[in-house]
């Protein structure tokens, strides 16, 4: 494969420049306060030979100060598909399916007639442009709508997933402005005994750990060895599986593709478990691992990053809801609930008992423990904990500072 190919991928999307959520001009600061939330070197994509629609038909985003004044004067059609305009970035739409500017060798149109220079700046970072903050610090992490390769071992400077590399490219970008990130870029949400320094020493220590077991060490054992007590994990799975009515194999599993796509992927999970506590991430983790071994017994072919983030994604409030086993339930007042989410009677009285455990102050797993029957079917279970895992998001987010 030429170089062309390699350095041409497809449009990414304005939606993907997916903030999770100092003048107008300047650059960011410092370039070292980045935190790439993926192994460096290990997640690689090819666009010119991908069938994937990922990219497609999302739109697509750059900034007036780069390069898309030029791109105004030299396509003025573009000017009506204008669809948001913030902190000097403009957002486009495009037909669905197709940007307007993807030829059909898969490659942008804008790059090979103009240069890399002017193509839009959240083309040239997809799917490294899922941007947040800790504190001062952004925080990349890939866009798992892009069906993203692993690749290992680790081979920093020949994969699209490369640190410095992608450094150079968010700089060239002009995206991260004070002002956008300031504006555009919104915090993730830490536990409260946590400060934004502490939290990035513990996610920079988790990812070295991650990079290190690949292809060397099972997930559960990364995670042991970032845990004080590993036997607390071991107390904790038993508890919460119990809760999920799923009966956890005492057998040990043998070191399988599944463990290096956790580990290349665990770190920018992490992101969205950052409001619990250390112990909490950790049994997260644990217990997401458990679930997507059982799903993907389903699944005829190897794990997918893809699939496999979408998948914790998915349970991502379950995952939350359980880890926080020590904390207080945490649930809107019983006064403000709507209880008619749940067909079942019995799934709306095991709702209402958990508020009422909430109001109660009632430990997390503990009440959990207690609303559930034993009549209740594993697919009720994971209906009542998703929602009610949905719920404690909300309360969590609005009680954040």
């Amino acid at each position: 494969m030429g170089m062309a190919e390699r350095h041409a991928p497809r449009h990414g999307a304005s939606a993907v420049f997916g903030v999770r959520h100092k003048s107008e001009n300047s650059m960011l600061a410092d370039l070292t306060r980045i935190y790439y939330a993926f192994p460096d070197g290990v997640l690689h994509h090819v666009c010119a030979e991908c069938s994937a629609l990922c990219c497609k038909g999302q739109g697509f985003g750059g900034s007036l100060h780069r390069e898309m004044g030029q791109l105004l004067r030299m396509y003025p059609a573009l000017e009506s598909m204008v669809v948001s305009q913030q902190g000097g970035i403009l957002a486009f739409a495009t037909p669905a399916g197709r940007c307007y500017f993807l030829d059909h060798d898969n490659l942008c149109r804008i790059e090979k007639e103009h240069g890399k220079a002017l193509k839009p700046g959240v083309c040239t970072l997809f799917p490294f442009n899922v941007f947040s903050r800790i504190g001062n610090t952004v925080t990349v992490s890939p866009h798992f709508l892009c069906p993203l390769r692993l690749e290992l071992p680790a081979r920093p400077g020949k994969t699209e997933g490369t640190h410095a590399r992608l450094t150079t490219a968010i700089a060239e970008s002009g995206l991260l402005t004070a002002q956008n990130i300031e504006r555009r870029l919104t915090q993730v949400r830490l536990h409260p005994s946590q400060d934004a320094c502490a939290v990035l020493a513990r996610e920079r220590s988790f990812l070295a750990a991650c990079s290190a077991a690949l292809q060397k060490k099972k997930f559960r054992t990364a995670l042991h060895g970032q845990h004080t007590q590993g036997a607390v994990l071991d107390t904790f799975l038993t508890r919460a599986t119990a809760v999920l009515g799923l009966a956890i194999s005492r057998r040990p599993i043998a070191r399988d593709s599944l463990d290096d796509v956790l580990l290349a992927i665990a770190p920018a999970f992490r992101l969205d478990l950052l409001g619990l506590p250390t112990d909490g991430i950790l049994k997260a983790l644990a217990l997401g691992e458990v679930i997507v071994r059982r799903t993907l017994a389903l699944a005829s072919g190897p794990p997918t990053l893809q699939g496999t983030y979408d998948l914790l994604a998915k349970i991502g409030p379950m995952l939350r809801l359980l880890a926080s086993d020590q904390e207080p339930l945490l649930l809107p007042k019983l006064q403000h609930m709507k209880l008619d989410s749940f067909e079942a009677p019995q799934l709306k009285l095991a709702a209402f008992a958990a508020h009422r455990a909430a109001e109660r102050g009632t430990p997390t797993l503990e009440a959990l423990e207690q609303v559930m029957e034993p009549t209740l079917s594993i697919a009720d279970r994971a209906l009542l904990l998703l929602d009610l895992g949905n719920r404690s998001d909300v309360v969590a987010a609005a009680k954040a500072p």
